[in-house]
């Protein structure tokens, strides 16, 4: 008789709302459809395409063709790379499919002021890239911009997601009340355990309180390169925020870690083992993911 995979089980049906792939700016392992094979094999009902540097919606398009009974979701990042907080280019996006706007990551303001560049020194980029100012959503005056507050009523109208990404906390509350204002319900909060947005409990909690979903990445807990945190606090954040309004996602796609179903599974069977329930973890993986992404639950 085989033994009960509760780690196994809650995957099949999970939802990777941050998944690194080919092609990429930065070294990738799998690909689109690598990913696809992948995710189906483990049971897993899709995940969202995260490229740093360019609209993903095309790739999910195709991809989706080829694995119709999969949930392939495009997106996009307001890096430089696409124009920044840009609305027409957020509009576009929308029109072609995006599931999820993500702000600035590796470009934003906050990015470069806490790790010093424009880029990740854990990964390296293998070419060039142009210097440029960090992207904000604030003006001069401190005061969110009407491209951003544009962005926002684009989001409203379509009823998809914003995610902070790496903004600063200070940018995070302004978006996140502006988006309040807009009635945007599908406001995520971007890896709350991982370095330049690392919360506390207090943090959180706020953020939660102001309607905001949260995400935990897999990466900081299962990644050589990348980690940041002791799954037993990761444990923790979890029971002690109730699972409500909270995702977990791989954020992988880096050869020095396991590619992105294997690393959900790694993380899953710890914070079983470390008292989160099944039923937890179950909603981060499967029901809210859907929510966010506007599928049936």
């Amino acid at each position: 008789m085989l033994r009960p995979r509760p780690d196994l089980e809650i995957l099949k049906g999970a939802i990777d709302m941050h998944a690194h792939t080919h092609p990429a700016l930065f070294k990738r392992p799998l690909d689109d459809a690598d990913l696809a094979q992948l995710a189906q094999e483990y049971g897993m009902r899709g995940f969202v395409i995260k490229d740093h540097d360019s609209s993903s919606t095309g790739r999910a398009y195709h991809v989706g063709k080829a694995f119709p009974d999969m949930s392939i979701n495009g997106a996009i990042v307001l890096n430089r790379s696409v124009g920044g907080i840009n609305p027409h280019v957020v509009q576009a996006a929308i029109h072609h499919g995006a599931k999820v706007i993500w702000m600035p990551t590796n470009h934003s303001k906050w990015h470069s002021e806490y790790f010093k560049m424009s880029d990740y020194p854990q990964l390296g980029r293998p070419k060039k890239q142009l210097p440029g100012a960090g992207v904000t959503i604030l003006g001069e005056d401190g005061k969110i911009t009407q491209a951003a507050l544009t962005i926002l009523d684009l989001v409203a109208e379509a009823d998809v997601t914003i995610a902070s990404a790496h903004l600063h906390l200070d940018e995070t509350r302004i978006l996140q009340a502006e988006a309040n204002k807009r009635g945007i319900k599908k406001f995520l909060v971007t890896h709350v355990n991982w370095a330049l947005t690392k919360y506390d409990l207090t943090i959180q909690q706020e953020l939660l309180d102001n309607g905001a979903y949260l995400e935990y990445v897999a990466i900081s807990c299962v990644s050589p390169t990348f980690y940041e945190q002791d799954p037993v606090e990761l444990a923790g954040w979890i029971n002690a925020n109730n699972g409500r309004k909270l995702i977990l996602t791989s954020d992988l796609g880096q050869y020095s870690a396991a590619p992105h179903p294997e690393g959900l599974r790694m993380i899953i069977a710890t914070l079983l083992d470390y008292g989160v329930s099944r039923d937890m973890l179950t909603l981060m993986t499967q029901v809210h993911p859907a929510e966010l992404l506007n599928l049936s639950v």
